[in-house]
């Protein structure tokens, strides 16, 4: 079985909002010596997410036959 996965669309702010927290999370666990593998995982995920522009003009997906 294949695993679930989420997709969120954010914009620039929201984006480095997102960055900004799991960065002071990770900041938060070095500081009490545990385990920051996982956080940096997703943050690295995060980090490198693939942008999407947005087009001015939308699609008409009519067949033009």
């Amino acid at each position: 079985m294949s695993e679930e996965k989420r997709v969120a669309e954010l914009d620039e702010y929201e984006h480095r909002a997102v960055v900004n927290i799991i960065n002071e999370k990770r900041t938060d666990m070095i500081s009490k010596n545990e385990d920051t593998q996982f956080i940096n995982e997703i943050l690295e995920k995060i980090i490198n997410a693939p942008s999407k522009k947005k087009s001015l003009f939308k699609k008409d997906n009519r067949d033009e036959r």
